[in-house]
């Protein structure tokens, strides 16, 4: 929160470099002058947190979008096996029908 400062506007329009000269020659302007350097140290600081948090937001939906599209991946897999596996036992006793056939053809023609 912004302090009633009296030379705020010479500060604001003087900038930061020219505020810290001021600063460092104490009195009551150079008290003013690091009250408002630390005022301005401040909104950065609250600026850069923002933007980390707002980071750390956005890596969060992308941990959580990755989540979910592994987790549907598994499904699909899980899925595609069974049929695999049950495609393979169909395919087995059909070969095993095949063979039987086959000796019941070989046997039935002596």
């Amino acid at each position: 929160m912004p302090r009633d400062l009296s030379h705020r506007a010479a500060f604001e329009s003087h900038g930061e470099i020219y505020t810290r000269l001021l600063a460092e020659q104490g009195g009551d302007v150079g008290a003013e002058a690091k009250a408002w350097l630390a005022e301005q140290q401040a909104l950065r600081d609250d600026a850069s947190s923002a933007k980390r948090d707002a980071r750390e937001e956005e890596t969060l939906q992308i941990a959580k979008a990755a989540a979910a599209s592994a987790s549907d991946a598994n499904t699909i897999a899980r899925s595609n096996s069974r049929r695999i596996w049950r495609s393979e036992i169909i395919a087995a006793i059909a070969a095993i029908a095949a063979i039987v056939a086959a000796y019941a053809a070989i046997k039935g023609i002596k």
